[in-house]
């Protein structure tokens, strides 16, 4: 049993002692996907597709919005003069509207989720080609995601960003729309 125990505390250490040989001499860089898309042209022009898009919808939710706000507003200014059962009616027919309204803004945010993640889905596609063939040229082991990889802090050399944007918008220009 001691035997044993010797044995698995020499492995242990052996491990850790050629883990630190191996990190060392891995090589490792990030990019920051979210800027990246953010500043490759394709991403620029998605992104002011669904701001158009947005903003329609934003418009619409606005009136509906408006309308349930003076609908309150007239309710609460006839108050006492309206019959119980009316006003109760109203007040019910009010929640009511405001209840679909709820919905159709839940259903809306979902929507523009899913729009957005059509949109940006070929891009980081082709970011991930770009990606895999900058760490291979440059012999980089690992490349991360800087917003999903936890990295609190890395020096800019280590940043491959800009390179990605560049190599991005030069193989992929973004079409001009007539």
């Amino acid at each position: 049993m001691k035997r044993l125990v010797t044995v698995t505390i020499i492995a242990a250490v052996a491990l850790v002692y050629m883990s630190s040989f191996a990190s060392a001499a891995m090589k490792f860089a990030y990019v920051d996907l979210q800027r990246a898309l953010m500043e490759v042209s394709e991403g620029k022009t998605a992104k002011a597709e669904l701001k158009v898009y947005f903003d329609k919808k934003q418009a619409e939710l606005d009136k509906e919005t408006e309308r349930l706000k003076k609908m309150k507003e007239d309710l609460d200014r006839q108050g006492m003069m309206v019959d119980p059962k009316v006003k109760a009616e109203r007040e019910a027919e009010l929640q009511q509207a405001m209840y679909e309204l709820q919905k159709v803004y839940m259903s809306l945010q979902q929507e523009l989720k899913s729009k957005e993640t059509e949109a940006v889905a070929p891009i980081l596609e082709k970011m991930q080609m770009i990606i895999k063939e900058l760490a291979e040229k440059n012999g980089y082991d690992l490349v991360l995601d800087k917003n999903g990889s936890g990295i609190v802090y890395a020096p800019l050399k280590f940043d491959l960003t800009t390179e990605l944007v560049k190599l991005y918008d030069k193989r992929y220009p973004a079409k001009k729309k007539k």
